[in-house]
């Protein structure tokens, strides 16, 4: 009997097998601008579970927004935008890893193989202006946040047009298995869309004006694909700073030459040979006009393969 009493204090103390496995974090708070007027269904901060149905979702541009967030939400693209944490104090899960940080890792390995999805991801501490006044800086995301509903981070939202908008297909909150998360691009990238996004998956990471007549120096080009990819017929176009979008007889550049990029390497492209960029290379190749841009600082310009499709884009 003693040895009866014994095995059942000692089962449980144990647990049972669902009291083994790791816990679940707990939520993080987050502050978000308040984001006023906003036209948008979305029910969110419910916690750490995936949406269990599409949510409506309306983008108002009256308030401050990124961008390039905006573009591709006007091209109607399919998105993916993410909001994260990674100072010091984020809470972690399992064993000292942070949540925001795996999931972010997870997000950064998985859009490589999702090139026709537009990647969004921004520092939950790092808002910026959230009046109509003044403009958003790279990297800030204005009432974005707001207007998404963010509860906590990691914040998840996958967006696919709809009608005459968008919907959410799936949103998550707190930490993701990597796995879920590629079975939800796998999902979005199923959907149907004509959104003019390239396949090819290069990044446009720099774009350096001349230092009169708002010209382009040089632009770098990151490839993110596991392919080497050709530059030569690529364009770089100014978008329109009305609709965001490119328009016919834009002004832009072209590259002509034949610059191939490694996978996971980026390269220059200069206005003329001798070009050195801001990492003391010399261009891998030069472009063909750009003379009349007459860029400043807020303008966006977009990369175009060379059948046309938004690749990627940047504000200058």
């Amino acid at each position: 009997m003693a040895l009866l009493i014994t095995c059942a204090i000692i089962l449980a103390g144990c647990g049972s097998d669902e009291s083994q496995s790791p816990p679940t974090p707990p939520a993080q708070s987050s502050s978000t601008p308040a984001a006023s007027g906003t036209p948008t269904d979305v029910a969110v901060a419910a916690g750490q579970a995936e949406s269990t149905k599409d949510l409506p979702f309306t983008l108002n541009t009256n308030q401050p927004v990124p961008p390039n967030f905006k573009e591709a939400y006007g091209r109607r693209a399919r998105i993916v935008v993410q909001f994260y944490k990674l100072d010091e104090d984020s809470l972690s899960y399992p064993q000292g890893l942070s949540v925001d940080r795996e999931v972010n890792h997870s997000m950064e390995e998985l859009s490589a193989q999702y090139p026709t999805i537009e990647f969004f991801s921004y520092d939950i501490s790092k808002p910026g202006p959230v009046d109509g006044d003044k403009s958003l800086q790279p990297g800030e995301y204005g009432t974005l946040a707001a207007q998404l509903g963010v509860g906590l981070t990691p914040f998840v939202a996958m967006l696919a047009p709809s009608g005459d908008g968008y919907v959410i297909t799936n949103l998550f909150q707190g930490y993701v298995p990597e796995p879920v998360l590629s079975q939800a691009l796998f999902d979005l990238a199923a959907v149907q869309v004509e959104d003019n996004t390239s396949d090819v998956n290069v990044t446009l990471d720099q774009v350096q004006t001349t230092d009169k007549g708002g010209g382009i120096e040089f632009f770098t080009v990151r490839n993110r694909s596991a392919d080497t990819v050709n530059l030569q017929g690529f364009t770089l176009r100014v978008l329109d700073p009305e609709t965001a979008q490119v328009t016919p007889g834009a002004p832009g550049v072209t590259i002509n030459s034949d610059i191939k990029v490694p996978p996971g390497q980026s390269v220059s492209i200069g206005r003329v040979p001798d070009v050195v960029d801001d990492n003391g290379n010399r261009v891998a190749g030069t472009f063909e006009g750009g003379t009349s841009l007459d860029l400043s600082p807020g303008d966006q310009v977009a990369l175009l393969d060379p059948g046309g499709a938004v690749a990627s884009t940047i504000t200058v």
